[in-house]
């Protein structure tokens, strides 16, 4: 939790392996946080993620999960699993570019939920949400607690202990 500007995307950049700490070190899943060692194991969603929005929504899931290195049944197969997890499934067919803001953030959350991976790493995730898809976005987050560890960064401290048990 902090204000703006207080470093928050920036940690999780660096957790990413996209941005070089200037000093100091740290230590992501057991090593440095190369996107190379790190791909499958941690995913993330930025504060600001962009989808292409000429795709349909399933595509798009699809194609990232193909990015992880799944096969397209696998892709087609995980790709159905996180529209169900997230309340998707009536925007599988509509093109990202059709979507509302906060349909476009569910979305965004949903593919960082693709393949199993060990860390997922939240920036902000119910930013511009009203509070329904708000909460729908809190409960299907909480529901995948004991499989992975999720890291969220927010302003709002009421969200982060609806979220969070640590």
């Amino acid at each position: 939790i902090g204000t703006n500007g207080a470093g928050k995307t920036t940690l999780f950049s660096i957790l990413c392996g996209f941005l070089r700490a200037d000093r100091g070190s740290i230590d992501v899943l057991g090593g440095a946080p190369q996107p190379e060692r790190l791909r499958g194991r941690l995913l993330a969603l930025p504060q600001d993620a962009i989808l292409s929005r000429e795709m349909a929504v399933r595509d798009h899931l699809e194609f990232l999960a193909q990015l992880q290195g799944m096969t397209a049944a696998q892709a087609r197969s995980d790709a159905a699993r996180v529209l169900e997890l997230f309340g998707l499934h009536d925007l599988a067919e509509r093109r990202a570019g059709a979507l509302s803001h906060g349909q476009g953030k569910r979305v965004g959350v949903a593919q960082a939920f693709l393949g199993d991976p060990e860390l997922i790493l939240l920036d902000e995730p119910t930013a511009g949400l009203d509070p329904r898809n708000a909460h729908e976005l809190r409960q299907a987050i909480v529901s995948e607690r004991g499989r992975r560890t999720v890291v969220v960064s927010s302003h709002n401290l009421q969200e982060l202990e609806a979220i969070c048990d640590e």
